[in-house]
């Protein structure tokens, strides 16, 4: 009688396991970022991980991939890649740094350009409820930035007269000569 007992317990736990939340979006696993050196991964590490080694902030900007002001909670793009490549940045600074999306999209920014202040990885969109809810870019396919997505909020780092990289839907960041 216990056996069945912790089956049927085991398999209650597994359906609310796999619950959805109130918008009828599936539960996430904790999404991760995978950072590689010339090609070769060096590093995979979880939001969560990020959110609590790294000091993220609140931040407002226009959104030109939106075309409009967003909010977002982000991590400084420098912080973040000095904690993921740490002594590797010592001798790369002619390097570049590949963005690439989860559909295989890929951008890039000069090492110079992605050590600059104004630069950042969204990790949650404010202007929506739920950490794991974001506003579509794409309405007609729903398509959003999820899980992470580069912003920058200088007024001088745009994607069309700067040619600062907006990649959303971020999965890996590799750094290359």
């Amino acid at each position: 009688m216990t056996s069945r007992c912790l089956i049927l317990l085991s398999i209650i736990a597994l359906l609310f396991s796999c619950s959805k939340d109130e918008d009828d979006r599936p539960v996430l696993p904790d999404p991760a970022l995978t950072f590689a050196f010339n090609g070769n991964q060096v590093d995979v590490i979880k939001r969560s991980a990020l959110r609590s080694d790294l000091s993220s902030e609140d931040i407002n900007l226009f959104d030109p991939v939106h075309q409009k002001n967003k909010s977002y909670r982000a991590l400084p793009l420098k912080d973040v890649l000095i904690y993921a490549y740490g002594q590797r940045l010592d001798t790369t600074q002619q390097y570049t740094f590949i963005f690439t999306a989860l559909d295989g999209f890929t951008d890039t920014a000069s090492y110079g350009m992605a050590m600059e202040s104004g630069g950042y990885i969204a990790i949650e969109d404010l202007d929506v409820s739920g950490t794991d809810n974001w506003e579509p870019v794409a309405r007609e396919n729903n398509n959003d930035p999820y899980p992470f997505y580069v912003v920058w909020k200088g007024p001088d780092q745009s994607p069309t007269t700067d040619n600062y990289p907006w990649p959303y839907q971020l999965s890996v960041i590799d750094l290359v000569e």
